[in-house]
């Protein structure tokens, strides 16, 4: 039976948080040995129907937004409204360090991340539009990306190999080398990056910034070898023996394909290998008229890839309709922008060609889609063909590998989930804690993303009428109509002043709050409080 220590402390100060200062960052609440802060969101006042643009909301309404923040929607549990507020308290270095504590690659997210914390942002729910928060991370990212990286510690001789240098792999390869970890990634290319470099369109990513945030986590003492294929168990085990903890993070790297009738006609491409050729810089040419079977994320970045290669049309064909469709609304917008056509709801039935021509692809509407199997049925008589001088499959990967998976440990895609980068790298650094707490026995008591926040005290209320839209800069883009013309980046960086403008329209609904009860006086949360002016040590309360 477990003992358990009860310990007396003789405190004379509390610490309290002044909510009006506080960034919400939850530095204090990491680091606070005794769970004694927490998140709590501020009541929102927005119940006069002339306060914002938008319409107003009844008291239950406004009392439920106090269970939603920012802070619970990233994947990486890294708190937005912290380095926005860090932004605008003029510490920047201190809102990158936010970031990169716990990611390793705040540029590459600053441009891809799908940013859920947008989603659920208060100011697009009450004001205008949702905090510009993706946009602020690559601001940061790019602003100290040439800066040198403080060395790793070195606090064991554990060694540990990660298998693949993607999302996945480098995160659990940061999170461990910043525990004081031996780590050596094996990657069987002539680089990491994984699918940032060879999946993702350099109209939509730097590739350049890729490889130089990578450089700074071999620069930090992160081993890196290339060229080094781990494909079969006999590999596996072989690791096992030198290494203390082996972290398998390959990723899905094979197209599932689409085994229809005349699959064998030329000109049918899978979309993984169109883009790493196209990655590769290794030009593909394209004319009249492609047709991409997928709805998801993959597939819109190949439609407007094909239209840069010379494809004078190109058409989305994907099962699912409405809201249903996996690529992200905005992600969908941009393609459809720039002159992608969708054909939603629909089923591919076969190529048509002759001798090995391609010439169109045959697809019927479908109704009662079951995601969970992909089944449908086909309506009947709702036959079309429509023409296709290329098709691109774009429908899934899978891993080209199989791995026993008694005695090590999966990261990102292979390990099943979401599929995006920044979910990639949330389950890299998930199992990356794991192994730590399996070698050491600690249990780290961190920032947990799905956790309950508590409501604010009645002082602290948001008052969406004095945050009013006014001539913020929003996010810049390349003009539609010249984008297909190069492979340029589409989103713009914000400037300087940008930035600053940005910034100013958050609305502060959250802060951490110390609970009394249980606070021990320390101190510690008021020495790595970030941003300085936020926590007081107060003299405890005499009981009479």
């Amino acid at each position: 039976m477990q003992k358990t220590m009860k310990l007396e402390v003789d405190r004379k100060v509390l610490s309290h948080i002044d909510g009006y200062r506080c960034v919400n960052c939850g530095k204090c609440e990491e680091y606070c040995p005794v769970n004694a802060i927490s998140e709590r969101q501020k009541e929102v006042c927005h119940l006069c129907p002339d306060c914002t643009e938008m319409k107003a909301l009844t008291v239950d309404e406004m009392y439920d937004l106090r269970k939603e923040s920012c802070t619970l929607e990233c994947p990486l549990g890294i708190s937005p409204q912290g380095y926005l507020n860090l932004v605008k308290a003029g510490k920047q270095k201190e809102a990158f360090d936010l970031i990169y504590d716990k990611n390793p690659l705040p540029s590459v997210c600053g441009y891809i991340c799908h940013h859920p914390c947008e989603q659920i942002c208060k100011r697009g729910q009450l004001v205008d539009e949702p905090m510009h928060i993706r946009a602020v991370k690559r601001y940061l990212g790019e602003k100290y990306l040439d800066e040198a990286p403080a060395s790793y510690p070195v606090m064991n001789d554990l060694q540990i190999a990660v298998v693949g240098g993607g999302p996945a792999g480098l995160t659990a390869a940061h999170t461990l080398a910043k525990r004081g970890y031996n780590v050596t990634v094996f990657e069987q290319a002539a680089e990491a990056g994984g699918m940032l470099l060879k999946g993702i369109p350099n109209f939509r990513i730097d590739k350049a910034v890729v490889r130089k945030e990578i450089a700074k986590l071999e620069k930090a003492g992160i081993r890196f070898e290339f060229g080094v294929t781990v494909a079969t168990q006999k590999e596996i085990d072989a690791l096992k023996k030198d290494y203390d903890a082996v972290i398998i993070a390959t990723g899905t790297q094979v197209s599932k394909g689409l085994p229809i009738e005349g699959s064998r006609i030329e000109n049918i491409l899978l979309a993984v290998n169109l883009m790493d050729t196209v990655n590769a810089g290794i030009r593909v040419p394209m004319y009249g008229d492609a047709v991409i079977i997928g709805g998801g994320s993959v597939a819109a970045d190949v439609a407007r890839t094909a239209l840069r290669l010379g494809a004078e049309t190109a058409t989305m064909i994907c099962l699912e309709s409405g809201s249903q469709i996996p690529a992200h609304p905005w992600e969908l917008q941009e393609a459809l922008d720039e002159g992608v056509k969708l054909i939603s709801g629909a089923a591919p039935l076969r190529y048509i060609g002759h001798t090995s021509k391609l010439e169109g692809l045959t697809f019927a509407k479908i109704e009662n889609l079951d995601l969970s199997n992909f089944s449908y049925d086909i309506v009947e008589g709702s036959e079309e063909t429509i023409h296709a001088d290329f098709a691109i499959v774009a429908t899934g990967q899978k891993s080209q590998y199989q791995f026993d998976r008694e005695g090590v440990y999966f990261a990102g895609d292979i390990a099943g989930g979401k599929c995006s980068v920044i979910d990639a790298m949330a389950s890299g650094r998930k199992i990356a804690l794991a192994v730590d707490k399996d070698l050491t026995g600690r249990d780290y008591a961190e920032y947990e993303v799905e956790r309950e926040i508590g409501l604010g005290e009645r002082k602290y209320k948001v008052y969406p009428a004095v945050r009013m839209k006014a001539d913020f800069p929003g996010i810049r883009e390349l003009p539609a109509a010249c984008r297909t013309g190069s492979f340029a980046v589409v989103e713009q960086a914000f400037t300087d002043d940008e930035v600053l403008l940005e910034v100013q329209r958050c609305l502060n609904c959250g802060y951490r709050f110390v609970d009394t009860e249980k606070c021990i006086g320390c101190g510690v949360c008021q020495k790595v409080c970030p941003k300085g002016d936020v926590i007081t040590l107060e003299p405890e309360k005499e009981e009479n």
